[in-house]
C-alpha cells in the first residue's frame, strides 16, 4: 500500500519550539533597528520568544529588535518569521521563568466591546 504524502498546507511547525508558550493579551512596545518605537500586542509568550501583532512592515531578519513587555524591558530580540501581520520573535537571551509567569498572569483585559443585536426604538 502506498504511503500518502503530508499536506503542504499543514499548520505544523517545521521545527519544534525550545519552550512552551502561554497565550496572553499583553501590551508592549518594539523598536526595530534605529526606527521609532511602535506599540504591539503580544499574543503568546515563552522564555525563548513570543508572538506579536502590530509591528509595521519592512522589518527584516537582520534588524535588531528591542522589545518592552508590559513594564519590563528592553529585551534584545530578533525576527524569526512574519506571516499575515503576525510576527515570531526570538529573544537573544531567554527570559527568566519568574518573569514569564508574571507576564502571563498580568494578562490585560481584551479591548473588544460587546455588541448587542436587536431592535432599537
Amino acid at each position: 500500500m502506498a504511503r500518502s504524502k503530508p499536506s503542504k498546507l499543514a499548520n505544523l511547525p517545521l521545527e519544534k519550539r525550545a519552550d512552551e508558550r502561554t497565550a496572553v493579551n499583553l501590551a508592549g512596545r518594539c523598536r526595530a533597528g534605529d526606527r521609532d518605537e511602535q506599540e504591539v500586542l503580544v499574543t503568546e509568550i515563552g522564555a525563548a520568544g513570543c508572538r506579536m501583532l502590530g509591528l509595521s512592515a519592512g522589518v527584516t531578519k537582520s534588524d535588531r529588535l528591542e522589545l518592552w513587555l508590559g513594564d519590563s524591558g528592553p529585551f534584545a530580540a530578533k525576527l524569526k518569521w512574519a506571516k499575515r501581520g503576525l510576527f515570531g520573535i526570538e529573544f537573544e537571551r531567554p527570559l527568566d521563568a519568574a518573569l514569564v509567569q508574571s507576564l502571563a498572569s498580568a494578562d490585560a483585559p481584551p479591548n473588544v466591546v460587546p455588541m448587542r443585536r436587536g431592535w432599537t426604538d
